[in-house]
C-alpha cells in the first residue's frame, strides 16, 4: 500500500515548493481547471512518493487528463496507466491510493472522485470553477491565455480566396473566403503571427476565351450593374459558343482564342490593354465581396507576376540535377512515390500551376520569411499539393514539410453541382439579395421601432454570419448544400440561432440594468445548480476548444462548441431566472454569469468573423 501523507511543516513546505515551483507552468496552460487539478493530482503523488520523476510533472500530468464522454461522469477522467508505468506499481492500485490521498486533501478543486478500476472521475465544484472563470473572461485574462508564449511561434501564411479573374464569383467561392479568413483568425487568438494572402489567377485560357467572346461579337460593357460579373457571363458564353460549334468552327475559334493568349503574354498592344482593363474590374469586384463579408488580406498575388520567375526555377532546377528531362517536357519524376511524374514545363515551353505553386512558395519563404504556408483550397486539388510540397522537398526547403492544403468539399446546390463554366451558379450578388429577402421576413417586424440604420445594420451582420456559419461549420472534407432557408433559420445549429442567444442575453443584461441590478455584491459560489455547472464547463472549455481548431485546421470543431454552449445557456436561462432570483447575490451571480456567457459568445464568433447584432 502507498499510504496516506504524512501530516506535518515538512509536508506543507514540499506542498509550498510544488505551488510556486508550477505556478509559472499552470500559467502556460491553457485551461486554468484543468491545470489546478492536475496540480492537486501531482500533490498528492509528492506526498506519498519521496521523489517524482520528471514524467510526472503538472505539464505531463495536465496532458493525462480528459473529458468523460458524459458531464454527469465528471468533470475530468485521470487514466493512471502512465503514472502506475513511471511509479512500477499496477495502476488499480494507483488509482485507488490516489483517490483516497485527494478526497482526504483540502483542494478547493477536488469535490468528489469516483473510481473504476484504473481511471478516476473527478468532479470539480461549481463554485471554484464560477469563482475563477467568470472574473477571468470578464477581465479578458482568460482568452489571453491562448496568447502566452507566442514569441516561439512561427510566422503563418494563410492564402485563401484565389479567385479567377472574368469569372463569376459565386456561392461556391465564400466558402474557400470563410475558411481561410476563419482560419487566420484563430491562429492569430493563438497567438501565432499570421499573414493571410489572396492569389488571384489572371492569365490562362479562360480569360483568353472571354476576351475573345467580347471581341468577336462587339460586346460592350454595360454602364451599370455588376462588371465582374458581367466578365463571368461572356466567359461562360465562350465556353458554350466554342463547345457547340462544328468542328470546322472549333478549329477556326481555338486559333483565335490562341492568338488572344499569345497577345496577353506580349505584354502590349490593344488585347493587352483590355486584359488589363476588365482584369481591374474583377479585383473590383473581389474587393467588394472581400468588403461586405469582413475577410482581409496583408498581401495579394498573382499568378502573371510569378510567370517568368517560374520559368527561371525550371532552368535553375534542371541545371542543379533536380529535375530531369522526360519526352520533350520536364519535371520531376515521383513515381515510386506514386505521385506520377510532375510536369513544370510542357513540351511547348510553358509552365504549369505546379511550377507558379513553385515560384510562389520561394517567394514566400524568401521574401516574407514564413515558416508554415496553409493553403485553403479545394480537395480536386489534392494530387496537385502532395506533388508541389514533394517538389518543393526534393528543392531543398525545409519549409516544405510546414506546407499544409486544407482540402475541402465542394458547395453544391440542391439539383447538383454549380459550374462558372456553363453559368449555373448563385452569383454573390444574387446571393446577398436573397439573404437579404429571407431575412427581411424577420426584421420587418421592427419597423417604426428601430431606425433604419439599425434595421440595416442587424440584416447584414445576420447575413454575414448565415452565411459564415453555414459554410463553415461542417468539416471541411465534407460537401455541403447550400439551402438558404435551413441555413437562415433561427432554429437548430445555424448563424442566426447563436447570434439570436446573443442577443436575448444581452436583452436580459440591459433589462437588469435597468431595473438597478449590479453585479457588485455577486457571491459567484452560489452558482452551484446542474444548469449553471453545465454552462461553466462549456466557458471554461472554450480556450481549449479554439485550440484544437487551430491545430486540427479545422473551424467547425469551434462552431459545435458555440452551439452546445448556446444551448447549455438558454437551459440555465429556462431553469434559472436572472430577474426573479431568490436574493440579491444570487441575482448579481446570475447576472455575472450571463455577461460572461455574451463574452465568450462574441469572442468565439469574432474567432469565425461573425459579429452579431445587440439585440433582435
Amino acid at each position: 500500500m502507498i499510504g496516506l501523507p504524512a501530516k506535518g511543516s515538512e509536508d506543507s513546505v514540499k506542498r509550498k515548493y510544488i505551488t510556486m515551483t508550477h505556478s509559472s507552468a499552470i500559467d502556460q496552460l491553457h485551461d486554468h481547471s484543468k491545470a489546478q487539478v492536475a496540480l492537486a493530482v501531482q500533490q498528492a503523488l509528492a506526498s506519498f512518493v519521496p521523489e517524482l520523476p520528471n514524467n510526472l510533472e503538472v505539464g505531463q500530468i495536465y496532458s493525462m487528463l480528459e473529458r468523460p464522454p458524459e458531464a454527469h461522469m465528471g468533470d475530468y477522467a485521470l487514466p493512471c496507466f502512465r503514472i502506475a508505468k513511471e511509479l512500477k506499481r499496477k495502476p488499480q492500485d494507483v488509482a485507488a491510493e490516489l483517490s483516497q490521498t485527494l478526497s482526504a486533501g483540502s483542494s478547493p478543486w477536488i469535490e468528489k472522485i469516483d473510481t473504476a478500476g484504473a481511471f478516476m472521475n473527478i468532479h470539480v465544484p461549481a463554485s471554484a470553477l464560477a469563482k475563477h472563470l467568470v472574473p477571468a473572461i470578464l477581465d479578458g485574462s482568460m482568452v489571453e491565455r491562448n496568447k502566452r508564449g507566442s514569441s516561439t511561434r512561427p510566422n503563418v501564411m494563410i492564402e485563401y480566396s484565389q479567385p479567377n479573374t472574368h469569372k463569376s464569383f459565386h456561392v461556391g467561392h465564400m466558402r474557400n473566403v470563410v475558411l481561410g479568413d476563419s482560419l487566420g483568425r484563430i491562429y492569430k487568438a493563438c497567438g501565432y503571427p499570421v499573414m493571410m494572402v489572396n492569389y488571384i489567377g489572371d492569365e490562362g485560357a479562360h480569360i483568353a476565351k472571354c476576351l475573345w467572346y467580347i471581341k468577336k461579337n462587339n460586346q460592350t460593357a454595360p454602364t451599370q450593374g455588376n462588371l465582374g460579373e458581367w466578365l463571368g457571363r461572356m466567359y461562360s458564353a465562350a465556353t458554350i459558343a466554342i463547345e457547340d460549334a462544328s468542328a470546322e468552327e472549333k478549329l477556326e475559334y481555338n486559333a483565335e482564342v490562341s492568338k488572344i493568349l499569345r497577345e496577353i503574354e506580349s505584354k502590349k498592344g490593344e488585347t493587352f490593354d483590355l486584359w488589363e482593363k476588365t482584369r481591374q474590374w474583377s479585383i473590383d469586384d473581389f474587393n467588394e465581396i472581400y468588403a461586405w463579408s469582413g475577410a482581409h488580406f496583408d498581401h495579394w498575388f498573382s499568378e502573371s507576376e510569378v510567370s517568368e520567375e517560374s520559368q527561371e526555377i525550371v532552368d535553375e532546377y534542371l541545371e542543379k540535377g533536380v529535375f530531369v528531362e522526360s519526352d520533350g517536357a520536364i519535371g520531376l519524376d515521383l513515381k515510386e512515390e506514386k505521385l506520377g511524374f510532375v510536369i513544370l514545363r510542357k513540351r511547348d515551353g510553358n509552365t504549369t500551376y505546379a511550377t507558379k505553386d513553385l515560384a510562389l512558395a520561394r517567394r514566400k519563404f524568401s521574401q516574407f520569411k514564413v515558416e508554415k504556408a496553409i493553403y485553403v483550397v479545394a480537395s480536386e486539388q489534392n494530387l496537385h499539393f502532395k506533388q508541389v510540397f514533394r517538389t518543393l522537398d526534393k528543392m531543398g526547403f525545409p519549409q516544405a514539410k510546414n506546407c499544409f492544403h486544407l482540402s475541402y468539399g465542394m458547395v453544391v446546390l440542391p439539383d447538383g453541382k454549380m459550374s462558372s463554366r456553363t453559368g449555373n451558379v448563385i452569383t454573390f450578388n444574387e446571393l446577398r439579395e436573397r439573404l437579404a429577402l429571407e431575412l427581411a421576413k424577420y426584421l420587418d417586424k421592427y419597423k417604426g421601432e428601430w431606425s433604419p440604420e439599425e434595421i440595416a445594420d442587424a440584416s447584414h451582420k445576420l447575413a454575414t454570419g448565415t452565411i459564415r456559419y453555414g459554410m463553415v461549420c461542417s468539416d471541411p472534407v465534407k460537401d455541403i448544400v447550400f439551402h438558404l432557408q435551413d441555413w437562415a433559420d433561427f432554429e437548430g445549429n445555424t448563424g442566426p440561432y447563436l447570434m439570436y442567444a446573443y442577443a436575448r442575453t444581452r436583452s436580459i443584461l440591459r433589462k437588469a440594468i435597468e431595473s438597478g441590478v449590479t453585479s457588485e455584491d455577486a457571491d459567484l459560489a452560489l452558482l452551484s445548480s446542474p444548469e449553471e455547472k453545465d454552462l461553466l464547463r462549456y466557458l471554461n472549455d472554450l480556450n481549449n476548444v479554439i485550440v484544437q481548431a487551430c491545430e486540427t485546421n479545422k473551424p467547425s470543431v469551434l462552431c459545435h462548441h458555440l452551439f452546445n454552449m448556446c444551448k447549455a445557456n438558454n437551459r440555465s436561462l429556462a431553469a434559472n431566472s436572472v430577474l426573479k432570483a431568490e436574493s440579491p447575490t444570487l441575482r448579481s451571480a446570475r447576472v455575472k454569469l450571463a455577461e460572461a456567457f455574451t463574452v465568450s459568445l462574441k469572442y468565439g464568433l469574432s474567432c469565425l468573423g461573425i459579429e452579431p447584432p445587440e439585440r433582435m
